[in-house]
């Protein structure tokens, strides 16, 4: 199964493709389906779902298992072939159990017997892809869980060459983790954030040591060559399709809100909004850091460089919600 970013919204509006001959049952079942907030096509059979299924995508297929010209469980494995991923819920007048288990047994979500309430087909949808969701999450957290402790090693073996990458890997971890605390975000996000925030310097493995360790400021030949480390390292876990979505958040860390950033020139919300966390950590620790160059700014002139950056290069919101925490922790401190 393909791992991805889960929005903590989920799904923005599911959309629905019915399948069926009798015209009345697609006319009310559509209506009680756009009742209930989904998008919804009507095809009057199999061969004219197949064509709509590879033209649109949709989120679920809901098929009688009677029909003239393809048979519902014939539709069912050409979709699933087709998109492993969508959800597919068939239904009949003429149901046996057997019936029900040859369609579960070939991948269908779940099984319903007409006559049904109009509410079942909604219920139905909603109860499968709430499965689905928590089943991705549980899978998302234990692999977050076994990579920590791999990517923690990785993250010291790059110490091994440049200590100054490491013990910054861990200091934005901590930052980034705050920020999401605060966000309200939820612990499969937090847990794929914390791997992120681990691995986001990792394309500096393909950075030449002269450059890493240079005492100086770079060169703009230098600093061209160091703005590849996220381009190098988006494509270092982009061969492991588990890690697909680290890629993501990595590639995109230096985006910045006006689309000046690198190395895509994304803008707003179209960077990952992990990806926005990152890059206020990153920046907030890089101000507050040592460099062979410059000495390290004080946490106030930090604060006040982000504030300035908001809007531009970072995300307003996200700065609020880190100049505030940070607020607090001075005050106590104070």
């Amino acid at each position: 199964m393909r791992i991805s970013f889960l929005p903590e919204t989920g799904l923005a509006t599911v959309s629905v493709l019915l399948v069926d001959d009798e015209p009345s049952i697609l006319t009310q079942l559509g209506r009680a389906l756009r009742d209930c907030g989904y998008e919804t096509a009507c095809s009057q059979g199999g061969t004219e779902a197949m064509e709509r299924l590879k033209s649109q995508d949709f989120d679920v297929l809901i098929a009688d298992v009677v029909m003239p010209d393809m048979s519902g469980m014939e539709l069912l494995e050409r979709a699933l072939s087709l998109r492993k991923d969508i959800l597919v819920i068939l239904m009949s007048a003429y149901a046996d159990v057997s019936m029900a288990r040859e369609a579960l047994d070939k991948g269908a979500a779940d099984f319903l017997c007409k006559p049904f309430p109009l509410l079942a087909a909604p219920i139905a949808i909603e109860r499968n892809l709430r499965r689905r969701q928590i089943e991705l999450n549980r899978i998302i957290e234990q692999r977050n869980r076994l990579l920590l402790e791999s990517t923690k090693a990785l993250s010291a073996a790059m110490g091994t060459r440049e200590s100054q990458t490491a013990r910054h890997c861990e200091r934005i971890t901590s930052v980034a983790l705050t920020i999401a605390d605060s966000l309200g975000l939820s612990d499969v996000n937090k847990s794929t954030l914390e791997l992120a925030a681990y691995m986001h310097d990792i394309g500096k493995i393909g950075i030449s040591d002269a450059i890493l360790m240079k005492p100086d400021k770079l060169s703009d030949a230098e600093w061209l060559e160091m703005r590849a480390h996220p381009d190098i390292g988006s494509h270092i876990l982009s061969n492991i399709e588990e890690l697909s979505d680290l890629s993501l958040i990595i590639r995109h860390h230096h985006e910045w809100m006006d689309g000046t950033g690198y190395p895509d020139g994304l803008s707003g919300e179209q960077i990952p909004i992990l990806s926005r966390i990152l890059a206020i950590a990153d920046a907030y620790d890089a101000m507050i850091s040592d460099r062979p160059y410059r000495s390290r700014m004080s946490e106030r002139e930090a604060m006040k460089q982000l504030r300035e950056g908001a809007g531009t290069q970072f995300d307003s919101q996200l700065v609020d919600i880190f100049l505030s925490d940070m607020k607090s922790q001075l005050a106590k401190a104070a």
